[in-house]
């Protein structure tokens, strides 16, 4: 069996991408594709792999695990999502860089001795993905700007927290994407991990893409799409981009960056160094990388 599991990242999809996916549940169990709900797993899995601490699962623990998470037993594949399974988002960030706990994934992988098993993470540009993550904890600028005390900015690199995951789990696929291209990328999202047959059509296609857009233009883009099936996915992902340019909600796709210290080059260098990180994360043996 496969199991897949999407690590988050934090402040990306804030748990919209297996909320979309569960709300094609009976069609993907078709498929023998299982998405519990997350209330079946998360804490349990989080209390196992914490005492397992990277000790491979007994055969009767292994079991006791999918027996509880899973309802079908000639499941193929299981979806399992938190973006908590790595760490809390309280320490996601500190003086050791992004995710220094990123090498967890092998307590999850495990969890699963006797199974395939994946991860799937999406990473945000620094320069918005530090706002809004120190901001879920720290109220004030000044409190913001305590929370980074320490922190070296330029060495917040997403390549190290990807090379890490894939140093902890050998052979383990993992699969990538930049987070601003998820309105453009969520229906290949949702079919890389769920590897459901390319000719089913989920629900929830739009999901992302209508947090950002107005109600207007979701509606027109929606009647664009449903009267052309048979698009390629780079059309597809043209036109989504097209609509949301046109239609967008402008308080939806800006951040509002109010950290002591931080000016337009500071995000402009963050930016930059993001850009090439990416570049980096295609390298790392192991990686598909989502782009759009």
């Amino acid at each position: 069996m496969q199991i897949l599991f999407h690590l988050g990242a934090h402040c990306t999809d804030d748990g919209l991408l297996i909320r979309s996916i569960l709300r094609n549940r009976a069609r993907l169990a078709e498929e023998g594709i299982v998405v519990p709900g997350p209330g079946r797993y998360r804490e349990l899995i989080g209390d196992v792999s914490t005492k397992l601490r990277g000790a491979p699962a007994s055969a009767e623990t292994e079991t006791l695990l999918i027996e509880t998470i899973r309802d079908d037993e000639s499941a193929d594949r299981i979806v399992l999502s938190s973006e908590n399974f790595l760490c809390r988002d309280k320490v996601a960030l500190g003086p050791d860089g992004l995710y220094p706990k990123a090498d967890k994934a092998a307590w999850l992988r495990a969890c699963f001795p006797s199974h395939e098993v994946g991860f799937a993470l999406a990473v945000r540009n620094p320069a918005t993905f530090i706002p809004d993550l120190v901001a879920r904890h720290a109220e004030t600028p000044e409190a913001r700007g305590a929370a980074l005390a320490g922190v070296a900015l330029e060495q917040l690199l997403w390549s190290d927290v990807v090379a890490r995951i894939a140093g902890a789990v050998p052979g383990a696929p993992i699969t990538v994407w930049c987070h601003e291209d998820t309105p453009f990328l969520w229906s290949e999202i949702m079919r890389d991990l769920t590897q459901h047959d390319p000719f089913t059509a989920l629900d929830g296609a739009l999901d992302m893409a209508e947090r950002i857009i107005t109600p207007d233009g979701l509606s027109r883009l929606s009647e664009f799409l449903s009267t052309r099936a048979d698009l390629t996915e780079n059309r597809r992902r043209t036109a989504i981009a097209a609509f949301l340019e046109a239609h967008a909600v402008s308080e939806a796709v800006e951040t509002v960056i109010d950290i002591p210290g931080w000016t337009e080059e500071t995000v402009a260098d963050l930016t930059e160094l993001y850009e090439m990180d990416v570049a980096r994360i295609r390298t790392i043996p192991g990686v598909t990388f989502l782009e759009a």
